[in-house]
């Protein structure tokens, strides 16, 4: 299966997150991390993101930034199988894939489509005191070859069913 996408074209990419997030000193104290998990507040369906976190006073030796995680909701599961002794919720919300976003670049991010719709949730490492996270999902054509080379067979197929009934 391939995936036929143009990156490069004009207008394929929308912003759709962007925000600087200054941590709490007292959260160091507390042994907690200094920027609490970032849940972006919008549900999609899009599975290609560039992602981009910046740091620009890190000391050299700090590269990753954090983890993007792929939310799927509204999984219908018996949870007190695990959780014993608590309420039963209706659904559940899962972490479906994860990636490692490095500071100050901007990567491309394919998460695997299992899901109509899913959330994106950022988790800065814990000793990063404030972050630029900005999210661009690719909102232009995407063209699976394996669908394309189906609908020749299927062309094909039709074709030699026409000659064979008109034998």
């Amino acid at each position: 299966m391939t995936i036929n996408l143009n990156l490069t074209g004009v207008g394929v990419w929308e912003l759709t997150y962007f925000q600087r997030h200054v941590g709490d000193a007292l959260n160091r104290r507390l042994r907690r991390p200094f920027i609490e998990f970032i849940e972006l507040p919008y549900l999609t369906d899009k599975h290609i993101f560039l992602v981009g976190a910046s740091y620009l006073d890190k000391p050299p030796t700090w590269s990753r930034a954090g983890y993007l995680y792929q939310q799927v909701d509204g999984i219908h599961v018996d949870d007190t199988v695990v959780f014993e002794g608590l309420g039963r919720v209706p659904t559940t919300e899962i972490d479906n894939s994860r990636f490692l976003i490095r500071l100050n670049t901007v990567q491309l991010i394919r998460f695997p489509v299992v899901s109509e719709t899913f959330r994106l949730r950022f988790e800065p490492l814990p000793w990063i005191p404030q972050i630029t996270l900005a999210v661009w999902e690719y909102v232009g054509e995407e063209i699976d070859s394996t669908e394309e080379l189906i609908q020749s067979v299927r062309a094909k197929l039709e074709t030699i069913e026409f000659k064979i009934d008109n034998l």
